[in-house]
């Protein structure tokens, strides 16, 4: 793709209505919550690259305001951000 059609992929998403992706992310997490292990690592086996690789890609999913974690999940997910010394964006989110 050239950077023309690169600009138009990017104006269409932003003009699209985000709230029925937000409400499937909602449902996403919902499934994820039942999957992750307990509030301080999302594998029986205890802490490892597993928490740092999902808890780096659901970081960048708090930017996005109306989100709803499942209450595991956000106990999760500021449990790592404590332990990493880390801020979620939440106080960002737009």
């Amino acid at each position: 793709l050239d950077k023309e059609e690169k600009l138009k992929i990017y104006e269409d998403a932003m003009a699209a209505d985000p709230a029925p992706m937000v409400e499937e992310l909602n449902a996403r997490l919902v499934d994820l919550d039942d999957i992750v292990y307990c509030e301080h690592y999302c594998t029986e086996g205890g802490l490892s690259l597993d928490d740092i690789d999902l808890w780096a890609r659901l970081r960048s999913v708090s930017i996005i305001r109306d989100v709803q974690w499942p209450d595991g999940l956000r106990r999760y997910m500021d449990n790592m951000s404590e332990l990493a010394d880390i801020p979620l964006y939440d106080e960002l989110a737009m």
